[in-house]
């Protein structure tokens, strides 16, 4: 069931490529990236949590939606998608050994 949100999602997204954001600060400390593709600029603000991403920095490398260059992020995946696709790959991996031993013990017993 995970895999097969994880795929719909991907499929949804797109590729996201990486591309180089500037960063602007505001006099109210605030940010904001800004960047070219797609024949266009495009802008958002930045959350306190990314921070890290750009802190005491002009440019940044981030990623843009190849499918809607509007959308930014700073990390190639999703932590939430990525982590629901290892689990999801454990799962079926278990599942598979299982039938298989089940299948083993079936012949043997």
């Amino acid at each position: 069931m995970s895999v097969t949100i994880v795929l719909l999602v991907k499929v949804h997204d797109g590729p996201w490529l990486p591309h180089e954001v500037i960063i602007v600060e505001e006099e109210d400390g605030r940010a904001r990236a800004r960047w070219f593709t797609a024949g266009d600029f495009w802008e958002r603000p930045l959350r306190a949590e990314e921070s890290v991403h750009w802190r005491g920095r002009e440019d940044a490398d981030a990623f843009i939606s190849a499918r809607h260059p509007r959308l930014m992020r700073f990390e190639p995946r999703r932590p939430l998608l990525h982590a629901l696709q290892v689990l999801g790959i454990t799962l079926a991996g278990v599942g598979a050994a299982a039938v298989a031993v089940s299948i083993i013990l079936l012949f043997v017993g």
